[in-house]
């Protein structure tokens, strides 16, 4: 039961820290790095989801937006 105590402590303590913008551009340049080279990103907070826009390549012709959650980090889904 011991270990379930220290979960239960990591997951509460894990929500009450929130991501910052340069928090969740590296997230989504690791995320998007395992496929991609990514170049630039910005980041804009919307209802507590980041949304990281990511451009790609040398050309910077592609982008990839990724949605990162605000106070877990948890990556939401990108396109």
């Amino acid at each position: 039961m011991r270990v379930a105590r220290i979960t239960e402590y990591y997951d509460d303590k894990m929500m009450e820290d929130k991501i910052d913008s340069s928090k969740a551009q590296e997230l989504a340049r690791r995320f998007l790095g395992q496929y991609h080279s990514v170049i630039d990103t910005k980041a804009v907070l919307e209802n507590g989801v980041w949304v990281v826009t990511a451009y790609l390549g040398f050309s910077n012709t592609q982008t990839k937006i990724v949605k990162i959650d605000g106070n877990s980090g948890r990556i939401l889904g990108y396109s």
